[in-house]
């Protein structure tokens, strides 16, 4: 009587003990999908800019960043609290899909150089950011199989950007750049420019 108890105890512990593992188990899963989801979510922005591109593809960067961008921007106001920054993030997100629609800006072959158009599209955009704090984010590339020099024509096109930016009224210091080299895009689509609302 007294070694079934014993082995009945040993049955329940070692039933116990798999309960436990495989409610630890379940309780991690739970947790990496949830740290999953989120990471997610925090970088769709990121990747929608720099993942997309050719004509289509530039505009649709521009178009896919709003939905996550423009609440989180909403600490962008002048002071009137979170719902006057949202509202002018959106007002320059919307500015910065209709430019980019109508005028990708889109670099040639080994160039920095902006076209009139391109310039045009950057006075748009200017023009939306003027009586806000509301800043953006410029993702630059360049398809050079070195990488070092493909790094330093996207900063060049970075700083033509910018430079276009400063010359329609905005501080350089509300432009973040990011000139990615050929790390993102490599052949055409490197010549594409990405612009969205700063996180």
């Amino acid at each position: 009587m007294f070694v079934s108890l014993a082995s009945a105890n040993a049955e329940t512990a070692k039933g116990s003990s798999n309960f436990m593992r495989r409610t630890i188990a379940r309780t991690v899963t739970g947790v990496a999908i949830v740290a999953g989801l989120v990471a997610a979510c925090g970088s769709e922005g990121e990747n929608g800019a720099a993942g997309s591109s050719g004509t289509n593809g530039t505009a649709s960067s521009a178009a896919g960043a709003p939905s996550s961008g423009a609440p989180a921007s909403s600490g962008a106001g002048t002071g009137d609290g979170g719902q006057a920054g949202g509202e002018a993030a959106q007002k320059v997100t919307a500015a910065i899909q209709q430019a980019l629609q109508q005028s990708p800006i889109t670099f040639t072959t080994e160039s920095a150089e902006l076209s009139e158009k391109s310039k045009t599209a950057l006075g748009e955009i200017a023009k939306a950011m003027q009586g806000n704090d509301v800043k953006i984010a410029v993702a630059t590339h360049a398809g050079y199989p070195d990488a070092e020099k493909s790094k330093a024509l996207s900063e060049k096109r970075a700083e033509a950007i910018t430079a276009a930016l400063e010359g329609a009224g905005v501080a350089k210091d509300r432009v973040k750049t990011e000139a990615t080299g050929n790390e993102k895009a490599q052949g055409d689509k490197a010549l594409d420019t990405q612009i969205t609302v700063a996180q």
